[in-house]
């Protein structure tokens, strides 16, 4: 297969054209495996989530909720009706397998450990909470979004380089 990239000023003048070739099948790396499938990666990284997280059941249903989050947001999300919402208590719960009481016991405990941060989302008529995972340890995108940053920003900041926590601050600083 092949593929042409093109690099457009704002003028409309063309600045540059690559094109690249990649194969389905290539004899060395193997088949190129659900390319465009949603997908999350789990990190190796100090300190790394069995450290942090001492419980093994625990360290399974944290990979249970990373199975279950949205897109490019790391939110834990449940499935109905054809359509993604933000997962409440009571969904996740079900996905975990823990009754309701032990599921806030475990959720407040992540929570505290900074694996899993919760956030306060006001609509017109209501508060609704939204649990998101830490991008350090489960991350359903390639980038990582200002808001996410925001949530787990203690965390992040020990392991990215100043430039970038410094364009994740001024951009904060437009918003409000």
């Amino acid at each position: 297969m092949r593929k042409r990239i093109t690099i457009i000023d704002d003028d409309g003048v063309i600045i540059k054209t690559n094109d690249y070739e990649y194969r389905i099948f290539d004899d060395k790396k193997g088949y190129l495996f659900k390319n465009k499938a949603y997908s999350f990666k789990s990190f190796k990284n100090e300190p790394k989530l069995s450290t942090l997280v001492s419980n093994y059941s625990h360290i399974g249903r944290l990979y249970v909720l990373a199975e279950n989050t949205y897109a490019d947001t790391n939110m834990i999300s449940y499935y109905h009706n054809k359509k993604y919402y933000p997962a409440k208590i009571s969904h996740i719960s079900e996905m975990i397998g823990l009754s309701e009481k032990r599921c806030i016991r475990f959720i407040k405990d992540m929570i505290k450990l900074g694996v899993i941060a919760e956030a306060f989302i006001h609509t017109k008529y209501q508060v609704e909470i939204q649990y998101y995972l830490n991008p350090l340890y489960f991350l359903s995108s390639k980038y990582l979004s200002p808001s996410l940053y925001m949530l787990f920003q203690k965390q992040i900041n020990q392991v990215l380089p100043d430039w970038v926590i410094d364009r994740f601050m001024n951009f904060t600083d437009m918003i409000e």
